[in-house]
């Protein structure tokens, strides 16, 4: 997944998340009120929300998802080459090796080898 397919996912959830607090803070049914808030409190961080129970209101938490795609950030760079990973085992007395990948080929045989053809 790359950066802008993370920025473009949590975008989408931010503002689905955006829509359900405005709902709640319009409801005026306590029964729906009170059934939907106690839903929505499960899934507070994953749904980017922050529950202010004092004004009885859900709020939306935008920092959340900045988070999120700092972390990603982090871990593509750490992890895109390698070498820092590397560097930190080597750094604590981890021996490391690089191995080299060869493409074979583009498709698996189909073809059943004979007896003689695999053992003789």
């Amino acid at each position: 997944m790359t950066f802008e397919q993370m920025k473009a996912k949590t975008d989408a959830a931010l503002e689905k998340a955006q829509k359900t607090v405005d709902y709640f803070n319009r409801v005026e049914d306590i029964d729906v009120k009170d059934n939907i808030r106690e839903n929505l409190k499960h899934n507070l961080n994953r749904w980017y929300m922050s529950y202010d129970c004092i004004n009885d209101k859900f709020i939306l938490n935008d920092m959340l998802p900045k988070l999120e795609l700092y972390n990603f950030q982090v871990n593509e760079q750490i992890y895109k080459n390698g070498i820092s990973v590397a560097k930190g085992y080597e750094d604590n007395g981890i021996e490391t090796t690089k191995a080299d990948y060869i493409k074979i080929e583009d498709s698996i045989s189909t073809k059943k080898q004979s007896f003689k053809d695999a053992f003789l």
